[in-house]
């Protein structure tokens, strides 16, 4: 198979037009998965939640994203590649459910970053809520890349470019999938124990409140 590793300008075009129309299906059911939970979202009741419900829903499909993918590197290694391509569509699929439910907590955070209400920007949070949305949006757009990664890894495979003596960007995609994994847990984490503790959000005052708001009077109209 070495002869495969080294693909002809032909076939990297071929794997560049695979890519893109695996990722776009991909990033198309993220964002279907994505409206279809903003409108369960939008039956809840609203609150002020540190971490959004959806946020933990999604966990559950990055963890098995760790499984799946982990799965893949070790079947590629000791050359069980039918196996190896089946784990990879699993991990494109949790992968995908994880962005699209990633999505509907971030648009759930954006509600909760004003007081009820208020509307921004006249009343933003500065507090946790803005805080974990930041680090929130920023996880979310790497598990984008990550999920691209699958797919061109995906793409590789179903090309037989992977073997057990060339698997390394295999391992690479896992590890870099487990690395973004352990750094969500630390945010669920520290966002749990704020919820628990009670450290809420602060909000910044409406300006127009002090334009409406009567002038104090002077220490020497007293």
């Amino acid at each position: 198979m070495s002869d495969s590793h080294s693909p002809t300008p032909r076939s990297r075009s071929l794997l560049a037009r695979r890519f893109f129309v695996l990722s776009s299906g991909l990033l198309t059911a993220a964002v279907l998965i994505a409206m279809t939970g903003i409108r369960w979202v939008n039956r809840t009741s609203a609150d002020h939640s540190v971490m959004p419900l959806p946020f933990w829903i999604s966990t559950i499909f990055l963890l098995s994203g760790s499984v799946t993918l982990q799965r893949a590197a070790w079947l590629v290694r000791v050359q069980q590649l039918e196996s190896f391509r089946r784990w990879l569509i699993y991990s494109l699929a949790v992968g995908t459910m994880f962005v699209g439910v990633q999505i509907c907590g971030l648009w759930r955070l954006s509600l909760n970053q004003t007081r009820p209400g208020a509307t921004l920007p006249e009343s933003a949070e500065t507090g946790a809520n803005a805080f974990v949305a930041m680090a929130a949006g920023m996880h979310g757009v790497h598990f984008v890349i990550a999920l691209l990664f699958v797919a061109w890894i995906t793409v590789n495979a179903f090309a037989n470019r992977y073997d057990h003596e060339y698997s390394g960007g295999v391992t690479f995609c896992a590890w870099f999938w487990h690395t973004l994994g352990i750094a969500w847990l630390v945010i669920l984490a520290l966002f749990a124990a704020g919820a628990v503790t009670g450290f809420d959000a602060i909000s910044i005052p409406d300006p127009n409140v002090f334009i409406r708001s009567p002038a104090l009077p002077s220490a020497g109209s007293a």
